[in-house]
C-alpha cells in the first residue's frame, strides 16, 4: 500500500512538471526572411554571384572563340598542330569547370559569413521572446513539422513585434 502511494505522489509530481512545461512553435526560416538585415545579405550575395558569372562568361567566350578558330582551320593545320589546339581546348574546358567549383566555393563561403550572425541574432531574439512568454520549447515548423498546434503558441507575431515589424 505504501509503494502505491508513493507511486501515486511520483505520477502526480511528474504531471505537474510537464503541466508547467509550455512548448511553441515558429517558422524560422521565415522569420529570418523578414530580417532586415537578410534583404542586405541577399544583395550582397546576388552582386557577388553576378561578377562570378560575369568572370566565367569571359572563361566561356574566350573557349567558343577558339573552338570556332579550330573549327575553321583545323582542315588546314597539320596534325601536331590540330593536337596543340585540341590540347588547349581541353585546358580551357578544364579552366571552366574548375572556376565553376571555385565560384560555388566562393558563394557559400560568403553565405556562411553573411548568415552565421543573422543566424545567431534571430535565436537570441527567439530565445528572449520565448522567455519573455514562458515557453520552455519552441519547435521550429519550416519544414512543416508541426502538423496541429494552437494558434497561440505560434511565436511569430512576437518575434516581429520584437523585430519592430507590423
Amino acid at each position: 500500500m505504501k509503494f502505491i502511494c508513493t507511486l501515486c505522489l511520483s505520477l502526480l509530481g511528474s504531471t505537474a512538471l510537464f503541466a508547467q512545461s509550455k512548448t511553441g512553435y515558429i517558422n524560422f526560416q521565415q522569420m529570418i526572411a523578414f530580417m532586415p538585415e537578410s534583404k542586405l545579405a541577399g544583395d550582397s550575395l546576388n552582386i557577388l554571384q553576378e561578377k562570378l558569372n560575369a568572370d566565367g562568361q569571359q572563361l566561356v567566350a574566350e573557349y567558343t572563340k577558339k573552338l570556332k578558330e579550330y573549327d575553321s582551320l583545323s582542315t588546314k593545320l597539320s596534325e601536331a598542330m590540330q593536337e596543340v589546339k585540341i590540347s588547349e581546348l581541353k585546358g580551357l574546358q578544364a579552366n571552366i569547370q574548375k572556376y565553376k567549383e571555385m565560384s560555388e566555393d566562393a558563394m557559400n563561403q560568403r553565405e556562411q559569413q553573411l548568415l552565421t550572425p543573422i543566424m545567431d541574432k534571430a535565436k537570441k531574439l527567439l530565445k528572449a521572446v520565448a522567455n519573455e512568454k514562458g515557453y520552455t520549447l519552441v519547435i521550429d515548423n519550416s519544414r512543416d513539422a508541426v502538423l496541429v498546434s494552437a494558434a497561440a503558441d505560434d511565436l511569430m507575431p512576437d518575434v516581429k513585434l520584437k523585430m519592430g515589424i507590423k
